[in-house]
């Protein structure tokens, strides 16, 4: 967990580095991290001296700026890691306009992550049957794709399918959760 903290950290200074000046919402949006845990960092990167407060440029959004010299404090290695999942979860909160998995997939590929039209389907049709997608014109096999609306935004990081092993009681007509062993 300590890690995974210092990698998020890594993230948010490298994208805060980029932006120069930015507020909560922009180094969120840069960095693919929470709001909340864009401004836990700015305060701590304030206390710490990295970063000065400008002000607020309208009448409710303070503004930050990476002070010159802090920008190679962090060390270590670059952490963003690229996903195809994080690409096409990116691209769809980007479109404000309907899309298909075919924008998906073009929109999504990088030098280093190839999205295919078959893995960009696969994800919409997960989030289809999970309510982030709705489906506004169904597809119609060798002829047409199907055309998806973003309708719940959870934020940065890409929804992801688990696995859970769980236990159906037929007394109950429940599922029950299965602890890992030695829980």
């Amino acid at each position: 967990m300590r890690d995974e903290k210092n990698i998020l950290q890594q993230v948010a200074w490298s994208a805060a580095c980029r932006l120069v000046t930015f507020d909560r919402r922009a180094l969120s949006e840069a960095a693919q991290i929470g709001i909340d845990t864009a401004g836990t960092w700015i305060r701590r990167w304030v206390r710490a001296g990295t970063v000065e407060a400008l002000g607020k440029r309208d009448t409710t959004t303070e503004w930050y700026r990476v002070i010159g010299a802090a920008r190679s404090l962090p060390a270590g290695p670059d952490p963003v890691k690229q996903s195809s999942q994080g690409n096409m979860w990116r691209a769809m909160r980007a479109f404000r306009a309907p899309f298909t998995a075919v924008d998906i997939a073009a929109h999504s590929s990088t030098d280093v992550i190839a999205v295919g039209r078959d893995e960009a389907r696969s994800f919409c049709q997960m989030l289809t049957r999970s309510g982030y997608l709705k489906v506004l014109r169904t597809a119609v096999p060798g002829k047409r794709e199907a055309i998806y609306r973003l309708i719940r935004d959870t934020g940065p990081r890409p929804p992801r399918e688990r696995r859970v092993r769980a236990i159906w009681d037929e007394n109950l007509g429940a599922f029950t959760h299965l602890p890992e062993a030695g829980a």
